[in-house]
């Protein structure tokens, strides 16, 4: 697992205040160079029964070079399971 998807699980799991998360919303800077299709899978194979297990990640994408989040990738939230 890449320190990547450690660090984002550990944001989520922060997140998450107990219970079962449906979705996370994760920002992504356009500098970041980030594959969110990759980063599906890998956090869908870390997450694997956890109560993270099956999230959906959604992504949020700052498309300003100049941004201080040009280059940033992390949880925003988390959404509780119905």
């Amino acid at each position: 697992m890449s320190s990547l998807v450690q660090r984002l699980l550990a944001q989520a799991e922060t997140k998450r205040h107990g219970g079962v998360v449906s979705r996370v919303h994760i920002l992504v800077g356009i500098l970041a160079n980030v594959s969110p299709g990759a980063l599906q899978r890998q956090f869908g194979q870390a997450a694997a029964g956890s109560p993270l297990a099956g999230a959906e990640l959604v992504f949020h994408l700052v498309a300003d070079p100049q941004s201080p989040d040009a280059l940033a990738v992390r949880v925003m939230e988390v959404d509780p399971a119905a």
